[in-house]
């Protein structure tokens, strides 16, 4: 009767020393102080490379030839023995995109508004040593680039802006498309970086109140990049 009995025991050992080990390797729960780190989506707009090479191959063929003409007949007239570039892409770097769409939001909360869209601007710099009005000089005259500028929703349509400092903090100043000011509510006064804004609620014959006046002109469009020939296949 004593061997059933020690069989047992060891069996009932074996089972107990093997439940407790299958116990010590199940994985550990999630400490829940950690962040969950969120899957991304790939955006909708993403488009597949064999689109991106057909793009970029088309403007190659339907733009950079016309481009290429039109500079080159410029160097003829004005006697410059020079090869022009026709740009092909700019860049930023990364950190800095980061650092620019934090800053706009920043500005845009400030502000009380949303930024409805990002909008990229084609470009192209004047063929002068320095830009109308600046000291600032033009690095790559009639080189083409880009401008990436915000816009805010005012329930109709978006309008480019730009930061301006009024009598209760920051303000965003509407736009038109070709970034100049909208003329309707809003006036000069000698300091041409200042604008007054008009009030459009109803009056009646009490004199008219004084405008608003917004100090500055805070401009939230990026350009400055970098813009590259790139060599043929590299």
């Amino acid at each position: 009767m004593k061997r059933p009995s020690i069989l047992i025991s060891k069996i009932l050992c074996t089972i107990i020393i093997s439940a407790f080990m299958s116990c010590n390797d199940q994985p550990k729960e999630q400490d829940p102080k950690e962040p969950v780190k969120p899957v991304v989506l790939a955006p909708q707009e993403i488009v597949p490379i064999s689109q991106a090479k057909n793009m970029y191959d088309s403007y190659e063929k339907r733009r950079v030839p016309l481009i290429q003409r039109y500079e080159d007949s410029i160097n003829k007239i004005t006697k410059r023995d020079e090869e022009f570039h026709v740009g092909r892409f700019v860049y930023y770097d990364y950190k800095t995109i980061k650092q620019y769409l934090e800053y706009i939001e920043q500005e845009a909360a400030d502000a009380g508004v949303e930024i409805s869209t990002l909008r990229l601007y084609y470009s192209n710099y004047p063929n002068e040593e320095y830009f109308p009005q600046s000291k600032e000089p033009i690095k790559h005259p009639r080189q083409n680039s880009i401008m990436l500028s915000p816009t805010y929703n005012d329930g109709k349509r978006d309008y480019l802006f730009y930061i301006a400092q009024g009598a209760k903090g920051k303000q965003a100043v509407p736009m038109n498309n070709s970034f100049e000011p909208i003329n309707e509510g809003y006036g000069n006064n000698n300091d041409p970086n200042t604008k007054a804004y008009a009030s459009f609620a109803p009056t009646t014959s009490a004199p008219k109140a004084v405008p608003a006046i917004l100090q500055g002109q805070e401009s939230l469009t990026l350009n400055r990049g970098t813009g590259v020939p790139p060599p043929k296949n590299q």
